[in-house]
């Protein structure tokens, strides 16, 4: 049988596995008895690609299972993963939803947008800070992952959420956009914007709970200094077009 290797971003981990990329994610979303339920997110990693991969160990115990089953998963390290990963051993990333839908996002270039607004990201390794920014995501990962600077991380996984209209306008209507205690959201985004020299402005220190995806502004980026990787997640025509059901699984997962 093949042979897989994924990087978990929710948790941290590095795992091997026989299953191919949507029966994994299933498997981590819903296990073997459809009994839990939980959202994922992970890459597909390139296994040529990565140098420190224990493959004798991999050899010994992606075996199937007496009845002819692939083996599902065997954990190769669970402590500072992310870090270990050479962006260039990163293929397609994987969002889940709790009901074990899975939806691949493939790279691209990323277009820095026009305009002077503010941004919202949600952190997920190695910490896991929601914070708004005058940064676009490239600048906002060479300046935490800038070893020079006192506060920095080795690498950054992260994605940008909407704001919409508050991006120009702390005060502007929410609408639909389903976050925590709008008020503090609000204020935080009015000090950023009238402190010339501050460049971010914690929103949330510690995000304990998923991701809502209709919540993703334009995709997910990981990077280290001046280099990235872009995953863009499709419009909602596309959504509701392309992946409906994926779609009709994660707007479910919101409420």
């Amino acid at each position: 049988m093949s042979q897989y290797v994924y990087l978990s971003a929710t948790p941290e981990s590095l795992v091997a596995s026989q299953l191919p990329p949507t029966e994994f994610g299933n498997y981590l979303a819903v296990g073997t008895r459809k009994r839990t339920r939980g959202q994922a997110i992970f890459f597909e990693i390139d296994p040529d690609k990565m140098e420190s991969l224990p493959r004798k160990l991999m050899d010994e115990r992606l075996v199937p299972y007496e009845d002819g089953e692939p083996k599902r998963s065997v954990f190769l390290s669970i402590y500072r993963v992310m870090e270990q990963v050479p962006l260039e051993a990163l293929k397609s990333l994987y969002l889940v939803t709790d009901d074990g839908k899975v939806l691949e996002l493939k790279q691209e270039k990323y277009k820095i947008p026009a305009g002077d607004l503010i941004h919202l990201y949600q952190q997920f390794n190695p910490i896991t800070t929601r914070v708004a920014s005058k940064m676009n995501p490239p600048e906002f990962i060479n300046f935490l992952t800038d070893a020079e600077n006192m506060v920095s991380t080795p690498k950054l996984f992260i994605v940008e959420l909407k704001l919409n209209k508050l991006a120009k306008d702390s005060y502007a209507p929410l609408y639909d956009l389903p976050y925590p205690n709008p008020d503090h959201l609000r204020e935080c985004l009015a000090r950023l914007k009238s402190s010339p020299e501050r460049l971010t402005k914690t929103v949330i220190r510690q995000y304990k709970g998923e991701i809502s995806y209709r919540t993703i502004q334009n995709g997910f980026f990981i990077g280290e200094k001046d280099k990235y990787l872009y995953f863009p997640f499709p419009s909602v025509e596309e959504l509701e077009d392309k992946y409906y059901y994926w779609w009709r699984s994660a707007l479910v997962q919101c409420f």
